[in-house]
């Protein structure tokens, strides 16, 4: 490896000289450049939203003429149709069957009323002689 000269050092010393000197005057500037921003900013943001709103209507709007959301729309339709349809099949059908249990029931209270009423004759006149 080469030894430094007297030279080298010398340009490493003025390297960071100009680098000292860069950064002051960028220092000194700022001032002005942070107000030049901030008059900027404020209509740049209000540039850039109106940008993004436009951006995002066109994306909604796309999305929703698009064929396969076109398609998951009509299949939610009709399932949610066949969901009402099949609850009110479940409604009427509990309903049969509530009132067929209910008929069943009073028919057996009937049947066994009448087999009490049967076998209580049957009973009485077990040993009467004719």
């Amino acid at each position: 490896m080469p030894t430094p000269t007297t030279k080298d050092a010398k340009q490493a010393l003025y390297a960071v000289a100009g680098v000292a000197d860069l950064a002051v005057s960028t220092i000194r500037h700022l001032p002005a450049d942070a107000a030049k921003l901030r008059g900027r900013i404020p209509a740049e943001a209000v540039k850039t939203y109106g940008e993004l709103v436009r951006r995002g209507e066109t994306l909604v709007t796309g999305v929703r003429r698009s064929r396969p959301t076109r398609q998951a729309t009509e299949a939610t339709r009709n399932a949610a149709s066949r969901t009402k349809a099949a609850r009110t099949r479940v409604r009427r059908s509990t309903a049969t069957t509530r009132t067929s249990v209910k008929s069943a029931g009073t028919s057996v209270r009937k049947a066994a009323a009448a087999d009490t009423k049967a076998v209580k004759a049957a009973a009485s006149k077990v040993g009467d002689e004719k």
